[in-house]
């Protein structure tokens, strides 16, 4: 494996591993509003990322 994706592995545990801990203290988000924002600003990011690693190969 690559050094940069072994990090990014670690990284990604280490997020989640946090998130879990903390899941009690973040405040829960019920507006569908909200939800929506928050998925398509995952999305567009999901897309800029691999426009990037696509570019790059």
């Amino acid at each position: 494996m690559k050094q940069v994706s072994i990090i990014g592995i670690v990284f990604t545990i280490g997020v989640l591993i946090c998130l879990k801990i903390f899941q009690d203290s973040i405040p829960r988000v019920n507006e569908p509003i909200t939800n929506i924002f928050v998925f398509v600003g995952f999305v567009f990011v999901a897309i800029i990322y691999g426009m990037s690693r696509f570019r790059k190969k």
